[in-house]
C-alpha cells in the first residue's frame, strides 16, 4: 500500500467504498431488464457502453407512440430529416419520432457520426454548409445533446482484452486530462461512472459537460 501513488490511492479508496455501496457489479448479460432506447441510424455506431446498458430498438419498431424508449440515440439521419425536425416537420418516421421525443421529454443525443455533411467541410457551397450547421444548432436549442468523436472511454473499450472493463468505474485527474484532450463537446461517459473532485475541477476549467449514458 506504501507504494501506490496518490491517484491509485484515490482509485483504491473509491473502488472500496463503490463495493460497499454495491455498485461495482457486473452488468448483466441478460439485458431484459435492461431500459428501451430508440436507434435511428446503425446501432454498431454506438459507444460500446451505450449498448450494454439499453435493449436498442430500430426505428421499424416505433409505431407512434415514443413513451416506450427511455432515450434516443440518432447515428444516421438525411439532411431533410435534419431539416424536418428543426422545422418541427413529421415527414417520416424519424422526424416524428424525434418530435414526438421532444414533446414527451425525452432525452436525445445526435452523434456526429450523423452529420455527413461535416465531411464536406471547407469544400463546397459555404453558405450551404452554414444552413445545415444552424439546423444542427436548432436542434441542440430543442434540448437535443450532440456528441462529438469518440472519446477515451470509447477507444479504451474498443480495444481492451474481451471482458475487460473501465478502470474501475472511476474518472481520475489524469483520466480527465486525457478526455478533455480528446476535442470538443459534451464527453459521454456511462452512469454510475464516479468522477473525483480534481477532475470535476479539469471538466470545469476547460469547459466541457459530461453527458451520462
Amino acid at each position: 500500500m506504501a507504494d501506490l501513488t496518490k491517484e491509485q490511492m484515490v482509485e483504491f479508496i473509491t473502488r472500496e467504498v463503490m463495493k460497499m455501496l454495491g455498485m461495482d457489479e457486473e452488468e448483466p448479460e441478460d439485458k431484459s431488464c435492461c431500459p428501451d432506447a430508440l436507434v435511428i441510424g446503425e446501432a454498431d455506431k454506438l459507444p460500446p457502453a451505450v449498448r450494454r446498458q439499453y435493449q436498442l430498438r430500430s426505428l421499424d419498431t416505433y409505431k407512434g407512440d415514443i413513451t416506450p424508449y427511455e432515450k434516443i440515440f440518432i447515428t444516421g439521419i438525411t439532411r431533410m430529416e435534419l431539416a424536418d425536425i428543426a422545422l418541427g416537420r413529421d415527414s417520416d418516421a424519424a422526424a416524428c419520432a424525434v418530435i414526438e421525443g421532444l414533446l414527451h421529454g425525452t432525452e436525445i443525443f445526435l452523434y456526429d457520426v450523423a452529420l455527413t455533411h461535416r465531411k464536406h467541410a471547407g469544400r463546397g457551397s459555404r453558405a450551404f454548409y452554414q444552413l445545415l450547421e444552424g439546423y444542427v444548432r436548432t436542434l441542440q436549442s430543442y434540448g437535443i445533446k450532440l456528441v462529438q468523436g469518440t472519446t477515451v472511454i470509447d477507444k479504451y473499450e474498443k480495444h481492451a482484452a474481451p471482458g475487460a472493463d473501465l478502470p474501475s468505474g472511476v474518472i481520475t485527474e489524469a483520466l480527465a486530462r486525457k478526455l478533455v484532450e480528446t476535442g470538443e463537446g459534451d464527453i459521454a461517459v456511462r452512469k454510475g461512472t464516479v468522477i473525483t473532485p480534481s477532475a470535476k475541477d479539469i471538466f470545469l476549467h476547460a469547459g466541457r459537460n459530461l453527458v451520462f449514458v
